[in-house]
């Protein structure tokens, strides 16, 4: 049985997408007896999710997406032989029985911590995003930092709207050669858009 951590440690100065609250975490001791730690921090840092709430009002929070939703048999399609940042369907080799979570393996998670990786990143088309909505599926996870070009949101709000929640800044994907495995992306249970989760895989 492996398990790979797809998950960015959280940390101070851990990069953050432009405008957002930066990452904050203070640990105080009390003469070493104990140690206690204050955390101040947006909910879309590092690896995290984002619930249909995010931009859909009335779309569920976190904390109501279901367990069986974020765990299960997952297909990994690889994107890295691509050429445009805009990923085509013709870049897409579906499995005939797609599984209900999606992890899109784009070589992005690499830039991780230079400059471009929040505004260049590699983005799904609407054909795309109206592809998986059609599937049914429940998740889509990626190692980008967005499924959006930089400074667009429709298709953030596509998939949203349709109940399929986004995982977005995975990495380690290198580590990743399978096309099939078990999915495991775990929210916080928060009443809110966003949470910072622990995602991971158990290759099959």
């Amino acid at each position: 049985m492996v398990f790979i951590d797809l998950t960015h440690k959280l940390r101070n100065n851990i990069p953050v997408f432009p405008n957002d609250p930066k990452f904050r975490l203070k640990t105080e001791s009390n003469n070493d007896e104990y140690y206690l730690s204050e955390l101040k921090a947006g909910l879309h840092s590092g690896t995290h999710i984002d619930a249909p709430y995010h931009y859909i009002k009335n779309g569920k929070k976190v904390f109501e997406i279901e367990l069986n939703n974020l765990i299960g048999k997952t297909n990994i399609l690889s994107l890295e032989d691509h050429l445009k940042k805009e990923i085509a369907i013709k870049y897409l080799k579906i499995p005939e029985n797609i599984e209900k979570i999606i992890i899109l393996k784009t070589g992005w998670f690499k830039e991780w911590g230079n400059e471009n990786y929040f505004k260049d990143n590699f983005y799904l088309s609407k054909e795309i995003a109206k592809l998986f909505i059609d599937l049914e599926i429940k998740g889509i996870a990626i190692d980008t930092p967005n499924v959006d070009k930089y400074g667009k949101t429709t298709i953030h709000k596509l998939l949203l709207k349709n109940d399929i929640w986004i995982v977005e800044n995975l990495t380690n994907l290198d580590e990743v050669n399978e096309d099939k495995c078990d999915g495991f992306f775990i929210p916080l249970k928060i009443y809110s858009e966003a949470s910072f989760i622990r995602a991971f895989i158990q290759t099959i």
